[in-house]
């Protein structure tokens, strides 16, 4: 069970640095030239990580069921491990409830209750802004379900475990006796073995890290920087942006390491000056951004190396995967966003691809195939160009793949309407997470 370390009183050791049931696919998905797991990587510690829950009641059986299915395909994960065969823990990075209610937080604990096994502890935390609409209570609601202080530190298996909940002062996120009760836990962990990685956890992103932590993106926090710069061995969870986790840049490393935790509920992106997108696509709702629920399984070796695997919660298969084999060594990162660009590769079409266009009324209907990737990076938007005979550019806009979902339900074909003129060219080109973009389909209008 959980060992909990009792948080004290700091004094001011850190104010200077805070100012300054499903089937699984055959194989886990691979981005090329990225470290992968062998046979002697043996788990020792195993747990699941999800955020933005966002339960709307005891009728929400959409989300609560999401909640159900993905702690079921970890324990299926778990079970087929005979040499650790548990799941010893759920993470939960905020916003549980979508509005603070009770009977938000009451249903959330009934699917936990029918939900998660014995050999399974519970680290959730509670953010300021959904799960604290009524107010700053809800830090004691979500002490109630886990047993944990809304901010807490455990030890399982060895390994020690951070959460950092929203403030208990009136419009702060987050106020300086948690940063300096952040440091001391982190300088606990660090003297137990700095060998070890650090699990940290809390809502928002740190700013300039993970896919949605920009400032122009808008999710990202400062409250932290400063602290978890001092310690590599930092793996911090957060969520907040909704923002996909299949999407490399979910996991960034720089001086420690950072994880998005996308959504149990519903999926954003950002493409171009165009931030917290919904994308839908008419006539397909199955691909719309509100069908997909992800979530991490995470599991830890002997020798301190971590798997970081990306599930579809609803299909039960794999989205990505990533090894971290040393989180001692800042040198030595792979997740870093310049060598994760510079192994990018642009997609391509296939050597028979070809735009269609048909007339309808006064405009025309174009049709592009869909394009490969050639990196494991998946593919995200479709970038569309009108041309006049004189090569004066009419009309640009681009469509999101919906690569949040697994791959083989990413669109096949992606159609768009355009006014034109006969001799006018319209071109797509195929573009990944990296701006990498493919050679363009083009057509002339006639």
């Amino acid at each position: 069970m959980k060992s909990i370390i009792s948080a004290f009183t700091a004094v001011i050791m850190i104010i200077t640095a805070w100012f300054c049931i499903p089937v699984n696919i055959s194989g886990d998905p691979q981005i090329k030239d990225q470290p992968t797991v062998d046979d002697s990587f043996t788990p020792v510690l195993r747990f699941m990580v999800c955020s933005d829950t966002h339960v709307h009641g005891a009728d929400d059986t959409l989300r609560l069921n999401r909640i159900a299915k993905a702690l079921d395909f970890c324990y299926g994960e778990a079970e087929k491990d005979s040499s650790h065969s548990t799941l010893d823990a759920m993470m939960v990075a905020g916003d549980v409830t979508n509005d603070g209610y009770d009977e938000q937080f009451n249903a959330f604990a009934g699917v936990i209750q029918s939900s998660l096994k014995e050999e399974t502890d519970l680290l959730a935390i509670v953010a300021k802004n959904h799960d604290g609409y009524q107010g700053k209570s809800c830090r004691g609601k979500i002490s109630a379900i886990t047993g944990d202080d809304a901010d807490f530190h455990v030890v399982i298996g060895g390994y020690h475990f951070i959460g950092i909940s929203t403030s208990k002062i009136e419009g702060l996120r987050f106020d300086l006796s948690q940063k300096i009760w952040l440091q001391k836990q982190l300088d606990e962990a660090m003297k137990d073995d700095p060998t070890k990685p650090i699990f940290v956890m809390h809502h928002e992103h740190i700013r300039g890290t993970v896919y949605g932590s920009s400032s122009f993106e808008g999710w990202g926090t400062n409250n932290f920087n400063a602290i978890l710069k001092q310690y590599p061995q930092v793996v911090d969870f957060s969520g907040h942006s909704h923002y996909p986790i299949n999407d490399p840049r979910s996991i960034w490393q720089g001086a420690f390491t950072a994880i998005g935790t996308g959504s149990i509920s519903y999926m954003e992106v950002t493409v171009d000056s165009d931030r917290t997108q919904h994308p839908e696509y008419p006539g397909s709702p199955e691909c719309n951004y509100d069908v997909s629920a992800q979530a991490w399984l995470v599991e830890v070796d002997a020798a301190n190396r971590i798997r970081f695997r990306g599930f579809d919660v609803n299909d039960g298969v794999y989205l990505c995967e990533y090894l971290v084999e040393d989180v001692t060594d800042p040198a030595a990162f792979v997740y870093t966003p310049d060598n994760q660009k510079d192994k990018s590769s642009a997609p391509e079409f296939g050597a028979t691809a070809a735009l269609s266009v048909a007339k309808k009324d006064d405009k025309y209907v174009v049709t592009c195939p869909k394009a490969e990737s050639t990196d494991g990076r998946p593919i995200e938007v479709y970038r569309i160009t009108v041309k006049t005979d004189k090569g004066v550019t009419t009309h640009s806009e681009y469509i999101v793949n919906n690569y949040w979902l697994p791959e083989d339900k990413w669109l096949d074909s992606v159609d768009f309407t355009i006014s034109a003129k006969p001799g006018y060219q319209v071109s797509v080109v195929a573009e990944n997470v990296y701006d990498m973009a493919s050679q363009p389909l083009t057509a002339t209008i006639s």
